[in-house]
């Protein structure tokens, strides 16, 4: 993929602020798949879990038209699976998953497809890995599905449950065609 990746995007959060939403008036649409790449993300108050939204003319889009799933890789424990339907959200961290000590983090890879088209679904896939607040190393594979096929999208934000994103780095590339 060496060379196919443009950078389109980029947030670094040093101080905390209530999420970080990547594209709006720097999203490039003649991209057909875009990867969103976040590193070292910590919460401000422990034990959160990290969610996602699409957004539509800049603004988050919070109604109940995105299902997900996946499957929760845990060292510690069994492997899990967890899913919703018709959510306000796309959750991205296992549940109350990140925490403020240090070394726990979550990073992860999105890609997203159909963020263009007014006129169908859009679709993204979820890879995360997160050192828990129990100290726990888990990951995360699955997908989501926003079920808007009236509005075109315009990039996407990410928030906890709960307090504030305290650091991290998110980066929107556009893959070439």
């Amino acid at each position: 993929m060496a060379g196919s990746l443009i950078k389109i995007d980029e947030e670094i959060v040093t101080s905390a602020v209530a999420s970080v939403t990547l594209g709006g008036t720097d999203w490039d649409s003649s991209y057909d798949v875009y990867m969103v790449r976040f590193n070292n993300v910590v919460p401000d108050t422990d034990t959160q879990t990290l969610f996602t939204r699409p957004t539509i003319s800049g603004t988050m889009d919070a109604n109940g038209n995105k299902d997900y799933a996946y499957k929760i890789m845990r060292a510690g424990a069994s492997f899990q699976n967890t899913s919703a339907s018709n959510s306000g959200w796309i959750e991205v961290s296992f549940i109350l998953g990140t925490g403020t000590s240090s070394q726990e983090m979550g990073n992860g890879v999105l890609y997203l497809f159909n963020f263009n088209n007014a006129s169908e679904y859009k679709f993204l896939t979820l890879e995360e890995s997160n050192l828990r607040h129990t100290g726990e190393l888990t990951g995360n594979q699955g997908g989501a599905v926003f079920k808007n096929n009236s509005s075109a999208c315009d990039g996407i934000g990410f928030f906890f449950a709960s307090g504030n994103i305290a650091s991290g780095t998110f980066t929107l590339y556009g893959l070439k065609k």
